[in-house]
């Protein structure tokens, strides 16, 4: 599976360029970064049926125990999303407000993902799915804890933390003796063609999630902010999603944190 995972490699260090990522880089406050993170809830909770799809679906024992094991490492990942939700004081979008359409694309890729999960006719395209997730999650993570740690965020976050990023690296699939095993496996030429495929539809899906995200947040910078008439507290900026769940900015140091 050597060249599967190069593959992804490369996948990998394209999707680091997104412009949602290169917007975290420009700091910006987090209130201005609706609708994220509201928009990723579908998507982190199809997560968990990807992984349990995957594990239930898998044949061969030197898979099985690999996609299982990811499984239990990734198990919960879901309630820490929540748990961050309600620790910046936004409330998660209701079933309607979740099948709306500011949701669609979050829900595209989850649906496509999910599909890839189902069809897969080989335990290979399984492992691949996972290893491709894995991939865009470790960009992700990466510099989402950067960009909270650079503008001084001191909430208790566990889905959007370093230390979840660290977990996520500390990985079985990532440890040095089964990604030598990973990359022994000798596959066929529909395993490997297959497996291709599934790798660029995953990034592919992903990458049309990211720039709906970024257009939405693109054109909520763009309208202009109402300047209240009287001076306002800090606690309360509103994050205008949906239901506009209030996103609370957290305390920062004087100067602001760098």
């Amino acid at each position: 599976m050597k060249i599967i995972q190069e593959h992804i490699v490369r996948h990998q260090e394209r999707f680091s360029d997104h412009p949602f990522f290169v917007r975290l880089s420009t700091d910006p406050p987090l209130e201005r970064l609706a609708p994220f993170p509201v928009c990723l809830t579908f998507f982190v909770m199809t997560f968990q049926d990807i992984l349990r799809i995957c594990d239930e679906r898998a044949t061969d024992p030197e898979y099985k125990r690999m996609v299982h094991r990811h499984r239990l490492e990734d198990a919960g990942h879901d309630r820490w999303f929540l748990g961050d939700l309600a620790a910046l004081g936004v409330a998660p979008p209701t079933a309607a407000e979740l099948f709306g359409e500011p949701h669609h694309a979050s829900r595209d890729a989850s649906l496509a993902l999910l599909s890839d999960a189902l069809g897969a006719r080989h335990d290979t395209c399984r492992l691949t799915l996972l290893l491709t997730l894995e991939s865009a999650g470790h960009v992700f993570f990466e510099r989402v804890a950067r960009y909270l740690v650079r503008v001084g965020e001191r909430r208790r976050l566990r889905y959007f933390s370093q230390a979840h990023l660290d977990i996520e690296k500390a990985h079985d699939i990532f440890e040095e003796d089964t990604d030598a095993r990973i990359e022994a496996i000798v596959l066929d030429q529909e395993e490997r063609a297959e497996a291709l495929r599934v790798s660029d539809r995953c990034y592919r899906e992903l990458t049309g999630m990211f720039d709906a995200f970024e257009a939405q947040i693109a054109a909520g910078a763009a309208r202009p902010q109402a300047r209240p008439s009287m001076p306002q507290p800090a606690r309360g900026a509103a994050l205008r999603f949906a239901r506009t769940p209030v996103l609370r900015p957290s305390a920062r140091r004087r100067g602001g944190a760098r």
